[in-house]
């Protein structure tokens, strides 16, 4: 109950916060990680449908747990976001059973990601990460370097990229803030967009995945685009 009254209150956040802004409200996505297997199925026949994990072992066992799971009930399945640094020894693991992908963050994970997907004959929707903090310990693409990426993903028929996925800094200074790392997401998502459009993102449409229960105000006033 605790849980879901939490995301509720949540939920209630980004609402407000995106009608204050004039925009469509985001896509919620509950990270469970921590969590049982049994405490996230009672979630999810709660309401939350969008489920986030960042480790792929983990990831993979409650996958199959839920799935046998909502085999038993009339609830639908959740959708699995990877929201994790993803290893390419890994990657077979975990795209066999999520749905999004957040965390693309080199070319050479770009290609296995492609190749697994062709093999799988399955469609995997990907954001492409950003490293815009300067942080050493962040994974992620500079602004400049997205291109050899992007390409890869784009030429793939069972890939669909969505757009990027950023993160505040871990210790903001005057010249680097979680609104000011958003708000650069928000102006690189706009101009891929037009560079690229429909010839890389889905639906012609470069969205954003940003924002944790913290600073998910922050996140929905940076940009128009959707945040997670």
């Amino acid at each position: 109950f605790r849980r879901v009254l939490f995301r509720s209150r949540v939920q209630e956040r980004i609402e407000a916060c995106a009608a204050a802004a004039g925009v469509t409200p985001p896509v919620l996505v509950a990270v469970t990680k921590t969590v049982t297997p049994a405490a996230t199925a009672a979630l999810v026949d709660a309401g939350p449908s969008e489920l986030g994990e960042n480790r792929a072992a983990p990831f993979a066992e409650k996958a199959d747990s839920l799935q046998a799971h909502f085999a038993r009930s009339s609830s639908d399945s959740p959708r699995w976001h990877f929201i994790g640094h993803l290893q390419r020894n890994k990657a077979r693991r975990v795209l066999e059973r999520a749905h999004v992908l957040h965390s693309i963050d080199t070319p050479r994970l770009a290609e296995s990601v492609a190749r697994i997907a062709t093999e799988l004959q399955r469609t995997i929707e990907v954001f492409v990460e950003v490293n815009l903090t300067g942080e050493a310990q962040k994974h992620g693409h500079g602004p400049r370097e997205l291109g050899p990426t992007l390409d890869v993903l784009a030429a793939s028929p069972w890939i669909r990229v969505l757009g990027l996925m950023a993160m505040g800094p871990l210790v903001e200074t005057a010249d680097v803030t979680t609104e000011s790392v958003f708000s650069s997401a928000g102006s690189l998502a706009s101009a891929l967009e037009i560079e690229r459009g429909s010839s890389t993102f889905h639906e012609g449409r470069c969205r954003l995945s940003m924002g944790m229960s913290g600073d998910l105000e922050i996140a929905i006033r940076s940009e128009e685009h959707t945040s997670e």
